[in-house]
């Protein structure tokens, strides 16, 4: 059920090998990556200038995974929907970061139908779903 339009899409991961899967998914369903950080200096600068409207975040991004990216990245990017990339046994991982400002999670492994669902849901949460 990929969304009507496209996606702008910073990827946040310090693991080239996810980013490149996430991204490749993402393409794959008619988005467009505008980024991908291996850090958190680095995705706050991009955040900014690239104007994201979905920041994929890495659940286990250091040094102490998502929630103090947070923050930094809801500053740096006010609009954009931030979701975590999470493992199935990390649900109160989901929970806590959805308490902290994140719109949603992708379940390792990243499949392209569930990418694809999810897209869709944090689109329609911006006000962007398709039909």
């Amino acid at each position: 059920m990929p969304d009507a339009t496209s996606l702008r899409i910073l990827i946040v991961d310090d693991a080239a090998v996810e980013c490149d899967v996430f991204a490749h998914i993402a393409r794959n369903l008619g988005h467009t990556i505008v980024g991908t950080a291996a850090d958190l200096a680095t995705a706050t600068q991009l955040a900014a200038a690239l104007v994201p409207e979905i920041i994929v975040l890495d659940g286990r991004f250091p040094p102490g995974g998502p929630l103090g990216a947070l923050a930094p990245l809801r500053a740096a990017a006010p609009y954009a929907a931030i979701a975590i990339i999470a493992a199935p046994g990390e649900l109160d991982l989901i929970r806590t970061a959805r308490a902290a400002g994140a719109a949603g999670a992708f379940r390792r492994p990243l499949l392209p139908a569930q990418v694809a669902v999810t897209l869709h849901e944090l689109a329609t949460l911006r006000g962007r779903g398709g039909s």
